[in-house]
């Protein structure tokens, strides 16, 4: 009896001991898992982040009507996005970008249609430079719109960007972007090298494959960029070929072009630029000339204003257009800034010269047309 109550007692106490044990790893476990949740951490970060920008606009001249409207997007896309990195040491790092337009009067999305239809791309930082993969923009928006203008970009509004009468130029967003500028559109299934900065200078390739069996040649796009900064003076280049499956079935596209630059003064700071825009199915093309200059009258309150001169070859029947446009903004916050924009053009040349200002909803029947717009955009 005494030899069994002993096992017993060993018995039990073998139990208890791997129940503190199987606890014991538990915990050790947990505090492992811990630490690696601290670690990831410490060494990776996600931040959500989004634009909200909405106001009033009055045009002269929409389809033969004038009109006060409601609109979103203008002096700067509505979108909401996530961004993230993780550190991967010796200098290298992952990243991706996720981010989506839509509509802050209507909460649908815009861009491709899609939650994340603006922007999505993954990729390594390297010391080298960053490559990354995905729907990504070109370097006739990254670096002669984004890189040149840098800080005076929040004050550029969609309108200041070049329009006119070029509906005949055949560009996959008719005359809304055809600089490329704006970022209308982005590249899907391209991938893009973006060089550290040498001595004040940096570059980049981008290659959009066409991703259609048999048809390599077709439908793909092709950009390079270039950007110099110096003190207060940027200089930046860029080429951007695009074909296009509507154009000659993918055996034509659009070349697009351009240079340009910007000197700081100070409390005034000065950008010009010219771009050249080419149809090589059609044969039709406009160059655009651009002159504009930041102003800062306080720490909390800008001015913007800018001409632009655009032309279309003869294929375009050799229509024009001058426009002039002012942008005044005022910052409540460092997040919330409230303006006031104002743009006129005037159109003229052969057939169909008619005005169309950049963004706007639709084109004039006459050749001049003026926007003024009320707006409050908020950064989060």
């Amino acid at each position: 009896m005494e030899a069994a109550d002993a096992f017993g007692r060993r018995d039990d106490a073998r139990t208890h001991f791997l129940k503190n044990l199987t606890a014991v790893k538990k915990i050790i476990l947990a505090a492992m898992l811990m630490g690696l949740s601290f670690a990831a951490q410490a060494q990776s970060s996600v931040t959500l982040f989004g634009l909200l920008d909405v106001g009033i606009t009055y045009t002269s001249n929409a389809g033969g009507h004038s009109s006060i409207a409601e609109q979103s997007g203008i002096q700067a896309p509505d979108l909401i996005g996530v961004r993230g990195t993780e550190d991967l040491g010796g200098g290298y790092a992952a990243i991706f970008v996720m981010d989506g337009m839509f509509s802050i009067n209507t909460g649908a999305a815009e861009s491709g249609g899609g939650i994340f239809g603006r922007e999505s791309y993954v990729g390594i930082s390297t010391p080298m430079g960053t490559v990354t993969l995905g729907n990504q923009f070109d370097y006739m928006n990254e670096s002669l719109s984004v890189a040149r203008y840098g800080y005076q970009l929040p004050y550029v509004s969609l309108y200041q960007l070049p329009g006119g009468p070029f509906s005949k130029l055949g560009t996959p967003l008719g005359t809304f972007d055809y600089s490329r500028l704006a970022g209308g559109e982005a590249s899907p299934n391209s991938i893009k090298f973006t060089s550290k900065t040498y001595d004040g200078l940096d570059f980049g390739v981008m290659y959009g494959f066409s991703n259609i069996a048999g048809e390599g040649g077709t439908n793909n796009m092709t950009s390079f960029g270039m950007n110099y900064a110096s003190g207060p003076l940027r200089l930046e280049a860029a080429f951007t070929f695009a074909h296009d499956q509507t154009l000659g079935n993918g055996t034509g596209g659009i070349r697009n072009w351009g240079a340009g630059g910007r000197y700081d003064f100070g409390r005034f700071a000065i950008d010009a630029l010219y771009t050249n825009t080419d149809n090589t199915f059609n044969g039709a093309q406009v160059s655009a000339i651009e002159i504009g200059g930041l102003y800062s009258f306080a720490p909390d309150f800008f001015a913007y204003a800018q001409y632009i001169y655009a032309k279309g070859n003869d294929v375009l029947t050799d229509n024009r257009a001058n426009q002039i446009g002012l942008t005044l903004d005022y910052l409540l916050s460092r997040r919330t800034d409230i303006y006031v924009n104002g743009i006129y053009q005037h159109a003229s040349g052969g057939d169909d010269a008619f005005a169309a200002i950049s963004g706007s909803s639709t084109a004039s029947t006459t050749g001049s047309q003026t926007i003024v717009r009320v707006g409050i955009r908020h950064l989060f």
